[in-house]
Parts: C-alpha cells; structure tokens; sequence
C-alpha cells in the first residue's frame, strides 16, 4: 500500500524518511533550540573539524555534534567529564534514525571546568600577544567624554558616576546599557564597546560590572569580547567585581580597576587636589619670580654703581688723551736727539774716511783728463796727456811733458 494512505484499520501508512522527517519538524516545533546541561563524554574531534561527543547526567546520554564553524568559535578545548552548557536543537539522525543534539554553542559549567577553560584561553592569548604591555595605551588625563559599557539596573553603574561626580563634576558620561550577566550578554558588551570607540568625542571606555561568581562573570572572559578590547582604538578600563576577582578583559585592556569606583579615580582627576595643586604651583611660581626680580634689582644696582656718566667719561678721555700726548712729544724729542747723535756720529767717521779730508792734510788727487781716472802710476799718463790735479783748495790743470820715473814705492 502506498505511503500516506490508510490501511484497513484506518493507521497511516509512512515511509521510514517521511517518518523522521515528520517527526524532526515536531522536535523542532516543540522544542526549537535550547539550553542541554550535561557531562561530556567520548569526545572525537573529526579531521574536517566536527566536535562529536555525548551529554550524559543520572544514566542519560544523548549524541551530539558540534559542526566545524561553531567548533571554531569556541574558547576553550573541551574534555571529558567537563560539565558544560550547550545551546542546541533536537534533530534525527536519517540514516541511523538516531536522536541526536546540533550543539552551536558550549559553555563549561561548574567552578572546576570554568576555571580550566579561563587558564587554556588566558594560555593561548598570552602566546598570541594580546596581553603584552607594549599594546597598553596611556589614558588621557582629563578627558571630556568617558563611554561606559554597563547595565543601567546594576550597581556598577551608580557607584562610578557618584564617585565621578565627587572627583570632577564637570565630566560628560555616555553609557551604553549592556546585560553583564546570562546567556549571550558579551554579544552586546561587543556591540557596545563597537558603538563607543566610533564616537570620536568618547576619549576613554569603561567596562564595568559589580561583583560575582566565575560564572557569572563569564562573559568578560569571552574571547569575542576580549578581542574587540585588543582592537578598540579608545583605550580602555576594565572594571569587573571587586579586588579579588580576576577576568580576561582585565588583562587585554590598558588598565584595570578592581572596582567600578575605582574607575573613576582612574580615568579622571580629583578637582580638589587638582586645585590644591594648581595653588602649590601658583606659590612655587610667585616665589620663584620674586626671588628672580629680587636677583636683577641687585645686578641691576651693581651696574647703576658701575656706569660712569658720559660727559665724565669724555672728560678723563681727554685728559687721558693729553698725558699720552705729552708723553709722546718728549718721547719723539729724545728719539730726534739719539738719531742726531747717532748722526753726527756716522758724518765724523765718514769724513775720516772722505778723499777731501786727505788732500787737508797736503796731498793731492791726480786723475786723467779725458776720462777722469785716478792715476796711480806714471805709465797711466803718456807724454802730452793732460790731467787734472785737486788739491784742498782748488784745482791744478797740467800737462804731461814725461813721465817721471816709477820708484815702486807704495
């Protein structure tokens, strides 16, 4: 009989795809997706990447897989006997027409398995980079717009704005109301986080939230969220229970508060002190320019006591002048007298050694005629050879009428 129609007892008749095709559209109408709490066992991670594992608790078991892009997304590596949390929907297997669960999301559960997944993801952050202190930017020191990312029902979000306002009345908040708690809250502390860093005039980002169990603080470990606070590029704050709690965000961002109060003191400035400050300086600054004007007035002093007027210095200039001409003149006097001695000096030994002074004495200076030679020797005068004789006294012209005898004498 064909599939569909009755028999005679009025059943239908379906075949066996038709069947698990019905009954996977029940499952899901029935159930749609939902949350499976659970132990993992007998997991088998597939070359393609499939996770394949059993949810087991009180003697149930059910199959379930986890296919390659979901698997991707997880933060942490499952293992056996870790209790977790899965988001999934209720699907037949057709060729095994086994129940079997399609996990899109898992979450361990339990202090142990969630402490053993925050150290394997804090591991391979670490190795990555994300947490070095080179990628830490410095906060501004008096920003005028902070962004807070926050639930506007929590405490957080009260105590960060009472202590802002003590410390700097005049800071511009914008917050943006996120669930910081429950299944799927870090998709809007991503979106959150997103929208601020856009905004231009936000110069600094809070995250905060109250206080809380490993669990209930899950969604700042997330990788998505860790991530987003890496790329931000408004810098960041981290404030996330109290002092002894510890989450990823903390780590990746540039800094941390251990509370949302302390936030505040983080990124803004007590006006108080600040003022105090400003009035240390302005006192620093007065004395300071004081003591300078005081150090002048008496330089100052020192060089009105050291000028001398114009008209003053001119007038030993001018004195000073006529000593140096005075003293010029008789130096010029003695210079004359001590070259007119030497001079007179140098003329006695010159006319000693004159030919004039000589023919003074008596003797007389022959020289030839016609070409003014001294004559030394008789042979330098030929027979007719006229010469000229001088005597102190005059001149004697003569002419040769012969030689006189050569005596040899010298």
């Amino acid at each position: 009989m064909p599939a569909g129609f009755s028999d005679a007892d009025g059943l239908p008749v379906l075949g066996v795809a038709e069947l698990i095709e019905r009954l996977r559209d029940t499952l899901g109408e029935a159930f749609g997706e939902l949350y499976v709490e659970g132990e993992v066992a007998g997991l088998f991670r597939s070359r393609p990447g499939h996770l394949y594992f059993d949810l087991k608790d009180h003697g149930a078991l059910l199959r379930s897989v986890m296919f390659r892009f979901a698997a991707g997304q997880l933060g942490f590596e499952p293992q056996d006997g870790m209790l977790v949390r899965a988001r999934a929907r209720l699907d037949l297997y057709p060729e095994r027409g086994s129940l079997q669960l399609v996990v899109s999301e898992l979450r361990p559960r339990g202090e142990g398995a969630l402490r053993a997944a925050f150290e394997q993801l804090r591991a391979r952050l670490t190795a990555e980079g994300l947490f070095d202190a080179e990628h830490k930017r410095p906060l501004p020191f008096l920003p005028r717009r902070i962004g807070i990312v926050t639930s506007l029902a929590g405490a957080a979000i009260h105590d960060f704005l009472r202590a802002l306002r003590r410390r700097f009345p005049g800071s511009e908040v914008v917050v943006f109301d996120a669930r910081v708690q429950g299944e799927g809250a870090w998709r809007e502390l991503v979106r959150g986080l997103h929208l601020l860093d856009r905004d231009p005039t936000v110069e600094v980002i809070v995250l905060a939230r109250g206080g809380g169990s490993l669990e209930d603080l899950w969604n700042f470990n997330r990788e998505e969220l860790v991530r987003a606070v890496f790329e931000a590029e408004t810098p960041v704050v981290s404030a996330i229970g109290h002092e002894t709690d510890w989450v990823l965000t903390d780590l990746v961002a540039d800094a941390r508060a251990a509370t949302p109060t302390a936030a505040a003191a983080l990124v803004a400035p007590d006006a108080a002190q600040l003022l105090q400050r400003l009035d240390q300086l302005e006192l620093r600054l007065s004395a300071r320019v004081r003591g300078r004007l005081r150090e002048l007035g008496h330089r100052l002093e020192a060089l009105r006591r050291g000028l001398v007027h114009p008209a003053r210095r001119l007038r030993e200039s001018a004195l000073l002048l006529r000593e140096l001409d005075a003293r010029l003149r008789v130096l010029i006097a003695r210079a004359h007298e001590r070259a007119r001695a030497r001079l007179g000096q140098a003329a006695g030994r010159l006319d000693a050694l004159s030919p004039l002074a000589v023919l003074g004495r008596g003797y007389a200076l022959a020289v030839r005629e016609s070409d003014g030679a001294i004559l030394r020797e008789p042979g330098q005068a030929p027979a007719g050879a006229g010469i000229l004789v001088r005597l102190a006294r005059g001149e004697l012209r003569a002419t040769v009428r012969a030689p006189a005898r050569d005596t040899g004498e010298g």
